[in-house]
């Protein structure tokens, strides 16, 4: 009898397990189909979008928008970076007050190169300004959901010394 309890118990264990199991890979599933459905919808469906878009990104120091707006191969050399950061990029101060995006050149697959121009303030004033370059390259040409991508990322938050 006292083995046919312990073997009862084992069993209701198993399945509570299980059954934790499989919930959580639900939720997972869903949690990760919701994050795939926002970021089709933040990308851009054009060059300059994507600009000012990683722009405003940069500005309101939101590392999910800047990761959502890159290639597969930026996203897999910047994710550690944006998780071990939780997601927030820049600091508190300085902030970025305004930018400029400025179209550079078309290659001829049609990428465009943006230069874009950065003002950092503290509550003194001005801080200093520094300048990313970014390369929009078209992903799905044709289809309905066709999208541009960043492919190419010069930025560094701090200016150079």
């Amino acid at each position: 009898m006292r083995k046919f309890l312990l073997f009862s118990l084992l069993i209701v264990l198993a399945l509570g397990s299980l059954g934790g199991f499989l919930y959580y890979r639900e939720k997972n599933d869903q949690l990760q189909e919701r994050i795939q459905l926002l970021e089709d919808a933040l990308i851009p469906k054009t060059a300059n979008g994507v600009a000012y878009s990683w722009a405003e990104a940069v500005k309101t120091r939101n590392g999910a928008w800047q990761y959502t707006l890159m290639n597969a191969i930026l996203r897999k050399q910047y994710l550690k970076e944006f998780e071990e950061i939780n997601w927030v990029t820049g600091f508190s101060s300085p902030w970025v007050e305004k930018y400029k995006v400025s179209r550079q050149s078309v290659d001829e697959n049609g990428s465009v190169s943006f230069q874009i121009d950065f003002d950092w303030y503290t509550s003194s004033g001005y801080a200093y300004s520094n300048t990313a370059i970014l390369v929009a390259t078209r992903y799905d040409p044709g289809q309905v959901n066709e999208r541009w991508l960043i492919s190419f990322l010069d930025f560094e938050y701090e200016p150079a010394p």
